[in-house]
């Protein structure tokens, strides 16, 4: 079946994953995080083992299980393909995505 991967933003990591409706586990993770969590971008519609793959090109930014350093999406992004897969999703201003 096929998935989404997302790169979400909190401080100075990037959370890598995968969910069928990201807007949707967006809103999951912003129920357990206290500081607003930002969709940088997203790759759409891979096999769900593709997020397996873009962890082990990202690996020398892990920081913990699927954080990692925000340098990883200027590293993404300097591939050709990444470069070409990755849509942007948001701009520099800060969201809430979760309702008070």
């Amino acid at each position: 079946m096929d998935t989404n991967i997302y790169f979400i933003k909190r401080g100075n990591e990037v959370k890598i994953g995968r969910s069928i409706d990201v807007e949707r586990r967006i809103e999951e993770l912003q129920v357990a995080n206290s500081v607003d969590l930002r969709l940088l971008y997203k790759i759409e519609n891979v096999p769900e083992d593709f997020e397996l793959h873009v962890h082990s090109v990202c690996a020398r930014f892990h920081v913990r299980g699927e954080w990692f350093d925000e340098g990883v999406i200027e590293h993404l992004l300097s591939h050709p393909f990444y470069s070409k897969v990755m849509v942007k999703i948001y701009s520099t201003k800060s969201t809430s995505f979760g309702s008070a």
